[in-house]
């Protein structure tokens, strides 16, 4: 097993990127509470196939990836684990304009003590699409199920575990063969033709994750692909880094009518109170949403280092 520390920026964190939304808990992804590692199973280019187990460094300078899995790990497999994970992790976003609007609200200065914000996202933009589809007009149970048999099409490591599966793979299956094994209903047919669109017609989804990309451009690009309504291409502009659309869902409405006081809000409402952050708006209700989820962790945590403490 061999290992690679990977710098990261002043203020990261480990957890709050995690567990800032429900990725850690979709495969390849799985996360470990009581450890806190993230692992996943990835796929290199040259076709092999390691788990990486992703932690917080000894040092909050760093994160430690171990990989594990059969081959050596050549300079070129290291370069792509560091690369794959500083995606993942988002080691380049900067936070800095996000938390400058924070500190003139004080109910949002605890985004920045936490080091919240970044959003934990996959190694592609087609990983990133397929979950997306699967989180449309469902339970959140149902998606992690579909997207357990999904990750089963990919490339196995042991008994029960796969890497994402490429979109030359779920094109290479009819629309009735990949419904029998994925029963993702009428998405099926959707996640068909955006895979067929990537493998067959030269979709280039990755440079979608440039930066200078203008947000209508992007949102645009989205919603042009079928299945993806005004939430999921919202909920995508928010895993490419853009955050000036509100990508409502239920929990985000759930979520404000709580900070409402329990009354009811419209979409144009919710869309005033999170003006006043701007090209951000849309990470500040992430936030908002997130907070309850986050918090509990962050107690968790903070209990069992005084537990080790007390014990030492």
């Amino acid at each position: 097993m061999a290992a690679i520390l990977i710098p990261v920026p002043a203020g990261f964190r480990f957890i709050p990127t995690v567990l800032s939304h429900g990725w850690y808990q979709l495969p390849p992804f799985s996360y470990d509470h009581e450890s806190q590692v993230l692992a996943r199973v990835h796929q290199f280019r040259d076709g092999g196939v390691a788990r990486l187990r992703i932690g917080q460094g000894e040092k909050e300078s760093s994160v430690e990836v171990a990989v594990e899995g059969r081959g050596r790990l050549t300079r070129e497999r290291r370069e792509e684990v560091v690369r794959v994970v500083g995606t993942c992790l988002n080691l380049t976003r900067d936070l800095s304009p996000f938390y400058r609007s924070t500190r003139r609200r004080p109910e949002y200065r605890w985004v920045e003590t936490m080091g919240a914000g970044r959003m934990l996202v996959s190694p592609t933009v087609w990983e990133d699409m397929a979950k997306t589809l699967l989180t449309t007009n469902t339970s959140w149970g149902a998606t992690i199920q579909m997207c357990r048999r999904l990750a089963t099409l990919g490339e196995p490591l042991g008994e029960g575990e796969h890497s994402f599966p490429t979109p030359e793979r779920v094109a290479s299956l009819s629309v009735d063969a990949l419904n029998d094994h994925v029963r993702a209903g009428y998405r099926s047919a959707y996640l068909s033709q955006l895979a067929r669109a990537i493998a067959e017609e030269g979709l280039d989804l990755e440079s979608w994750r440039e930066p200078g990309t203008p947000s209508d451009d992007l949102f645009r690009r989205i919603r042009g692909l079928k299945g993806f309504g005004e939430y999921a291409a919202g909920s995508m502009c928010r895993l490419l880094g853009t955050f000036d659309r509100l990508g409502l869902d239920s929990s985000c409405r759930a979520s404000f009518r709580e900070r409402n006081g329990g009354e009811l809000a419209s979409d144009k409402q919710i869309a005033l109170y999170y003006e006043p952050f701007g090209e951000w708006c849309g990470l500040a209700l992430w936030m908002d949403v997130m907070k309850p989820h986050l918090a509990e962790y962050a107690g968790a945590i903070a209990r069992r280092q005084g537990e080790n403490s007390i014990h030492r």
